[in-house]
């Protein structure tokens, strides 16, 4: 850094730490924040607390990931990958109170507040079965075996198949082996030699977003069309690389918003004097996200995919069971069989996983108001929507949209360094 331009980030930072010591003075705390990975998303969530309880911030990215040797602070928020124990140990020697919006570095030595790594296969599975799916499959990393990944995966592959679908792993890379990215065709030709071993139509979920494009890629390099052969799930739920990629992607949404936040309260609980708990905090995912590389039906059985068909088509008007049954020429009890068999659900519940699967895309997709998103999607008062959308999703469809219109949120830490980067 240039000598002026050094000399005036030292006067701006002396001025956050002084003003940091005249918070404490008074009576604020003051919340030390070590995040290794930029996450808009969970940042929002982390800030909506700090902003509740009052408290000051003091981000480490400003002193280089470095403890300012003046700076005493009330407690520790982090998000760092391993690499990083010697600073967590320092966080740990402070004696104040410490989480980890994590379980990579000491989760042994400290409280954790990470997500639910088999609820986000089994939402997974599910989203694949809701579209009539038999034929699943995770492709996994290299290192699955010691990945933290490797719940999600074999969460997927149980659920899949409790959900009556053929479910295998699979992986491109091996150990010892490793193929740089950049050399696409030759992995194009193994990931091609893994699918011809697996049946069509096939549901794909991976460990992150990146990779999940990836598979797209793969796809249009072999003829491979993209839902209708294979639909490509991610995990993530990064909104440009989902949104902005070749083919829109779908992903898993993990729930970053309510996992900061969550790990900011436990922080205040901790400082307040209560006890730590005993097991880590775990976050349930917020649902998929559905985009165009799993926008299909791959249902068995043409009734139901016909009064699923109609029943998606006509979300805005207040169709149901009778409606649903009378278009597709089926009686009520037959339909509810078919759903049953099919779909292990109700029609109604159908109706109201669609109702509020198609409110999340139009909070994060239009500026409409909420009440004209409810009456879209077939709710009949604002009031309701908000009941049954916090019941399903632990936030309110406001907070769902700040979380979600933040931006830049990222999956977890790639499994090995080469895994995320040359996409």
């Amino acid at each position: 850094m240039a000598g002026p331009i050094r000399m005036l980030y030292d006067e701006f930072m002396n001025e956050v730490l002084s003003n940091t010591t005249r918070d404490v003075s008074g009576g604020r705390r003051t919340v030390l924040l070590a995040l290794g990975q930029e996450n808009e998303i969970l940042k929002r969530g982390i800030y909506d607390q700090v902003r509740r309880a009052g408290w000051s911030v003091l981000d480490l990215r400003f002193h280089g990931m470095e403890i300012p040797r003046s700076f005493c602070a009330d407690g520790v928020l982090f998000r760092l990958a391993g690499q990083a124990v010697p600073l967590v140990r320092r966080f740990l020697r402070t004696g104040v109170p410490v989480v980890q919006i994590h379980d990579a570095v000491l989760p042994e030595r400290c409280c954790c507040v990470i997500q639910d790594r088999q609820g986000i296969g089994k939402a997974a599975a599910e989203h694949f079965a809701q579209r009539g799916f038999r034929n699943m499959a995770y492709l996994h990393s290299e290192e699955f075996d010691t990945s933290p990944f490797k719940p999600t995966g074999l969460s997927f592959v149980q659920h899949a198949r409790g959900l009556g679908a053929k479910a295998d792993l699979f992986a491109i890379q091996r150990l010892g082996r490793i193929i740089s990215w950049a050399r696409f065709e030759v992995l194009a030709r193994r990931f091609g030699r893994e699918i011809a071993k697996l049946e069509l139509p096939l549901g794909i979920f991976t460990y992150n977003d990146v990779m999940a494009v990836r598979i797209c890629r793969f796809c249009d390099a072999l003829g491979l069309r993209v839902p209708e052969e294979v639909a490509v799930l991610g995990n993530g739920n990064a909104p440009y690389k989902c949104e902005y990629a070749p083919t829109p992607l779908s992903s898993v949404d993990p729930n970053f918003f309510l996992q900061g936040r969550a790990a900011a309260e436990l922080l205040g609980r901790l400082m307040d004097g209560e006890p730590p708990p005993a097991e880590p905090v775990l976050i349930t995912p917020a649902g998929v996200v559905t985009r165009q590389s799993t926008d299909v039906l791959a249902m068995p059985d043409a009734d139901t995919a016909r009064a699923l068909r109609y029943m998606w088509e006509h979300l805005d008007k207040p169709v149901g069971v009778p409606e649903i049954a009378e278009a597709c020429g089926m009686s009520r009890s037959t339909l509810e069989r078919h759903f049953r068999k099919y779909l292990r659900r109700s029609v109604t519940e159908e109706l109201v996983r669609k109702r509020l699967e198609r409110g999340c895309e139009m909070l994060r997709a239009t500026e409409l108001s909420i009440n004209e998103i409810a009456r879209q999607v077939g709710f009949k008062t604002e009031t309701y929507f908000f009941r049954v959308f916090g019941k399903a999703m632990g936030m309110t469809p406001r907070k769902y949209r700040l979380a979600q219109t933040a931006g830049g949120g990222e999956a977890e830490a790639p499994e090995t360094p080469g895994t995320i980067s040359g996409m």
